[in-house]
């Protein structure tokens, strides 16, 4: 067991390696891609300064409560989410085209998968506020499991690997769901810690040096969706069941 159990931690420090290698060289290799979360981001930062958002934390606190600030925050969020989903394909092919046109029955398969996902989520919450706490607990453990399942066999399709089946995503490969959650935490964590710091850094400070942050936290940005691509990429090989990992 202490040999598996090193052989394990052997694999997952292997493959953060390879995320943050697979996701500096995307971003290097695919800047247009990289730009989909990039470009939003530093749309969000001129609303943002223009405000005077960043003349103090009370300022800070009080506008980022501002409407306009919001509509360019979920324009912000749907850019890095396309961005690193786009980057996880980039991932497959090396290519930026191939990665933002993926072919109409895996695009299908993903949609399929996303509803599905959403579907489950919605009905466990509803029938878990109905049936009383034991009920809760219940329906929020079959949701964790249905949706980790969903998500495995999401992201798979969107790296067009075939080789995980519906029934083994459910069940015996289940605990590939929480290697994917830790390294999507490992890719992103760094990146969103620099991103808050940005913000902190900036508060009071001379315009120059406002935009000159904001301007590299734009890019911080794109990299933290590279690298959450990669991550996606990299869990998706992850075949880890109850017994122990696979090859």
């Amino acid at each position: 067991m202490s040999g598996e159990r090193r052989t394990g931690w052997r694999r997952i420090g292997a493959d953060v390696v390879d995320i943050y290698r697979r996701g500096g060289g995307a971003m290097k290799a695919a800047p247009w891609l990289a730009a989909i979360a990039i470009v939003p981001e530093a749309a969000q930062h001129v609303v943002e300064i223009k405000l005077g958002m960043f003349d103090s934390l009370a300022a800070f606190r009080t506008l980022g409560k501002e409407a306009i600030r919001w509509d360019f925050g979920y324009a912000k969020v749907a850019g890095v989410v396309l961005a690193m989903l786009a980057m996880a394909r980039f991932q497959v092919s090396g290519s930026a085209r191939r990665a933002l046109l993926p072919p109409v029955a895996t695009a299908l398969r993903v949609l399929v998968l996303v509803a599905l996902t959403a579907a489950v989520s919605v009905a466990c919450s509803w029938l878990g506020a109905r049936t009383g706490i034991v009920g809760a607990v219940g329906f929020g453990v079959l949701s964790f499991v249905l949706q980790s399942g969903a998500v495995l066999l999401l992201v798979a399709e969107l790296v067009e690997d075939r080789t995980l089946a519906w029934r083994a995503a459910f069940t015996t490969h289940l605990p590939s769901a929480l290697v994917l959650t830790l390294y999507l935490a490992v890719a992103a964590a760094p990146a969103q810690l620099l991103h808050m710091a940005n913000h902190r850094l900036a508060l009071g400070q001379g315009a120059p040096v406002v935009w000159g942050l904001m301007a590299f936290d734009s890019v911080c940005v794109g990299l933290l969706a590279s690298l959450a691509g990669a991550a996606l990429f990299v869990g998706s090989r992850v075949r880890l069941t109850w017994r122990g990992w696979q090859a």
